[in-house]
């Protein structure tokens, strides 16, 4: 048995490891190790094409994943206040959107489709009322750990790809935090860190819920930015979490730090407060004029936001790689081009990157080559 090693992305600090086995290949020649790729394995399974799994299954058995998602908890754990450390890590566990119960009924879904529409904190053009909350029977729409980390054309959208998106976001966010104290000689408050960052997609399992043809729901747009992003705080309202840790993660897709780019995190609070149907300035979120962040700014926000730039690689890292999957799929799995748009692609892809990711198919690709590439995606699927 030979090892395949990979970049250690859930490195924390200086001292801190990740502590799992990430990746064992079985007869993988030493050739197909990505050039850069240090330390820590993992396990995955080779798989035959005619047994692929549904996107929930692909995730939950992959070694991947399953250490990416135990990562989060780890961090999770670390949260010194009791009180914020259980509210969060239960998010993690209950990816219910209980804010629901506000809305049984259409009309109660109208009602507040209007109040966001009249204060423009919605494109009526473009989003109904009936689109404005993903489909929901009061039960989990998924667990958190089959979630994929954006829409099927965006950063990690495979199975899973919400939690090694989130581990990766805390790993850099506590870089930060720890380069701040080595360098400058403070501390900002971890704990809020760690919460906001842990929970700044909790939403997705909800908004990005499998389709029986192995995509995932299409996203809307809610106050000018994805709808998952304004639901992940309306729960965080809901559920009473901190105004502090509330804000940090409102956050999470801007800073405040001008006045334009400031005026757009407030007016995601303001969207997240409508449908949580709160008082953003008496539940401490906006200062007293409602216009603006709480002064004087903490850090804690900034920081989840630099945290959440993952996304600028692994956009293009998703994209690349699904055009290198489609034309191994043809070549060596005689894939037709109704198979390209179909099922059968999407469950190929999914199972692929819920076992290595695209990350590090991209880096192989580019460090190693397409040959290489192949040479991978052949150990993964079996013919």
């Amino acid at each position: 048995m030979s090892e395949i090693s990979r970049r250690n992305f859930f490195k924390l600090g200086a001292s801190a490891a990740l502590g799992a086995a990430l990746f064992n290949l079985e007869t993988l020649p030493n050739t197909a190790l990505a050039k850069g790729n240090t330390t820590k394995t993992l396990k995955f399974k080779p798989i035959s094409i005619k047994n692929l799994p549904d996107a929930e299954t692909a995730a939950k058995k992959s070694e991947l994943i399953n250490t990416s998602l135990n990562y989060i908890k780890t961090c999770i754990s670390k949260i010194t206040d009791n009180n914020l450390r259980t509210k969060t890590a239960s998010f993690i566990e209950d990816t219910r959107p209980t804010f629901m119960q506000m809305y049984p009924s259409s009309n109660d879904v109208t009602n507040i489709y209007n109040k966001l529409a009249d204060e423009n904190l919605l494109n009526t053009s473009i989003i109904s009322p009936e689109q404005l909350f993903p489909s929901y029977n009061g039960q989990k729409p998924q667990d958190f750990i089959s979630g994929p980390g954006s829409g099927y054309s965006s950063h990690h959208p495979y199975p899973g790809g919400l939690c090694t998106h989130t581990a990766a976001n805390l790993s850099i966010s506590e870089g930060i935090v720890n380069t701040y104290k080595q360098v400058f000689g403070y501390e900002v408050d971890n704990n809020i860190v760690l919460s906001a960052q842990s929970l700044h997609d909790l939403a997705k399992p909800w908004v990005f819920q499998w389709n029986t043809d192995g995509t995932s729901f299409t996203e809307y747009t809610i106050a000018g930015t994805g709808a998952h992003h304004i639901l992940s705080l309306v729960e965080a309202i809901h559920r009473n979490m901190p105004a502090e840790e509330i804000v940090a993660q409102a956050c999470a897709h801007n800073h405040p730090g001008s006045p334009k780019d400031e005026e757009q995190v407030v007016g995601w609070i303001k969207a997240a407060s409508i449908i949580a149907q709160v008082n953003p300035v008496k539940y401490g979120l906006l200062d007293t004029s409602g216009t603006k962040i709480p002064y004087p700014q903490h850090q804690e926000g900034y920081i989840v936001h630099l945290g959440d730039h993952d996304w600028v690689l692994s956009g293009i890292v998703a994209t690349k790689v699904v055009e290198a999957l489609k034309e191994i799929a043809q070549k060596d799995y005689n894939f037709s081009t109704n198979d390209l748009n179909g099922k059968l692609f999407n469950d190929f892809r999914n199972y692929i990157g819920a076992q290595v990711s695209y990350m590090y198919l991209h880096n192989l690709l580019a460090q190693n080559g397409f040959g290489e590439l192949r040479s991978l995606i052949n150990q993964i699927i079996v013919k």
